[in-house]
């Protein structure tokens, strides 16, 4: 796994503003979503994984990767509270982090003295780890939750048989999790592995960063990233990074924190499992980076590999074993055969490569569109593009509907309080704008085109 969060680079996409508030009811659930996964299908998902034969060619003797592993990391990550605050045009973005449950906040990145004390408008957007595999909508909890655990399965794989399920001695889907750390690394031949000058994130030169948990974190920058956000010290992990090899709880929320956590100007793995992202008009020259789905994944994790025209053979390979896993996990989470077929037609799909002339490109916007809580699916607008009059429909009542131009100004402001609404746009000069709907504390942001 392979990215660098590109800080203080700001970008021209505007976020309309919103702001989530943290329910302690939203961190009790958490328990309650157990049940799209139990300990019976753990077991039976990963009967391979490390430590529980005798053995292991990375001397584990315990099960590092058990189910109560992951329900602690899940419900422990589950506590922190993310948020993002930028200012358009000016340098910077300025981060923090919350611990729900004692109210800590602290910064997770800084800002120059001069972005305080520009008056420029903020544009907030905000991650709750509480929503991982958590959200109102049941079908993606599903989605999200199958493509987590294809790529965890995908990165730790000891299998090398397919088809996928298809019961072999080695077929790739018994044996996830079997890994715990890169091969051909350990504690004493890596030091200055995976190593990159920066001054934010110091590689400490007696440490190696190569691939850890079931993820596989690596570079000295996304240790000392993730250093950051869990202790609010960057040095304890660039200091020890074997701490997620050592220990299966750490070693599963760094899976979660990078599965969250936005790496400008990448979205989220969470955000486009959900389809909390979409990409601007004329943005990129691929098709591929038009559709939605598990695809984005794949991009995100390892895109510069496995995802663009130019990835060799050896790569793209990979990208059909994570799309067979991950269909092959829906499958079990109860899936039907028309759902799975759905991932790979009409906007979405699996693979992130097809062809050198069709495949994904390096993200260049992380364009966050919706809140927890708000319901995509129950939600329609049109006709997009609009000349007149655009319907709107949702299945609350919609407290207010905001209109802003992609250069963050605000077009219109609008108290509506109907769930059936026809917003007046023939007054609107022709272009993009983004429109943002907002009803009982939760907003969702699109975009309609004018002609």
């Amino acid at each position: 796994m392979n990215f660098k969060l590109l800080k203080f680079r700001f970008l021209t996409i505007v976020f309309a503003p919103f702001q989530l508030l943290y329910s302690q009811q939203k961190l009790s659930s958490i328990a309650d979503k157990q049940s799209l996964l139990t300990n019976v299908q753990w077991e039976s998902l990963f009967p391979n994984r490390a430590g529980l034969a005798s053995g292991h060619p990375q001397g584990y003797s315990t099960d590092f990767f058990s189910y109560n592993n992951f329900i602690q990391a899940r419900n422990e990550m589950a506590d922190y509270w993310v948020k993002i605050r930028k200012k358009q045009g000016v340098y910077g973005e300025l981060i923090t982090i919350t611990k729900k449950s004692s109210q800590v906040v602290y910064n997770y990145s800084q800002v120059d003295p001069s972005w305080y004390a520009n008056t420029t408008a903020e544009t907030v957007i905000n991650v709750d780890f509480a929503d991982f595999v958590n959200t109102s909508n049941t079908l993606n909890n599903t989605r999200e939750l199958g493509a987590f655990l294809a790529n965890i399965s995908k990165e730790t794989t000891g299998g090398w048989q397919t088809p996928v399920g298809g019961g072999s001695l080695g077929d790739y889907a018994k044996w996830g999790l079997y890994f715990v750390h890169e091969l051909g690394y350990n504690t004493t031949n890596s030091a200055g592995a995976y190593s990159q000058a920066s001054t934010e994130y110091p590689a400490n030169p007696t440490k190696g960063y190569y691939g850890r948990g079931p993820i596989q974190l690596s570079w000295n920058y996304n240790y000392g990233q993730f250093s950051k956000f869990l202790y609010n010290d960057k040095n304890v992990l660039l200091d020890n990074p074997d701490l997620v090899q050592q220990d299966g709880v750490l070693a599963f929320k760094s899976a979660i924190w990078f599965w969250m956590m936005p790496q400008w100007p990448k979205p989220s793995c969470h955000q486009v499992m959900h389809d909390l992202w979409v990409p601007s008009i004329g943005e990129y020259a691929m098709n591929k980076m038009y559709l939605k789905g598990f695809a984005h994944t794949n991009n995100i994790i390892n895109g510069g590999l496995e995802c663009r025209g130019s990835s060799s053979a050896a790569f793209t390979v990979k990208v059909v074993l994570r799309s067979d896993l991950y269909k092959y996990y829906l499958g079990i989470l109860g899936l039907n055969p028309n759902q799975i077929a759905a991932e790979d037609s009409g906007q979405y799909t699996t693979t992130c490569f097809q062809d050198a002339s069709n495949a994904m490109q390096d993200y260049q916007s992380a364009n966050v569109l919706a809140t927890k809580g708000f319901d995509l699916e129950s939600f329609s607008y049109g006709p997009n593009p609009v000349q007149e009059n655009l319907k709107i429909k949702y299945k609350k009542t919609i407290d207010q509907i905001n209109v802003y131009g992609l250069d963050g100004k605000e077009i219109q402001k609008l108290r509506v309080q109907k769930a059936n609404f026809e917003l007046d746009c023939s007054k609107f000069e022709k272009g993009v704008y983004l429109l943002q709907v907002i009803s009982e504390g939760e907003s969702a942001i699109f975009r309609i085109i004018k002609n």
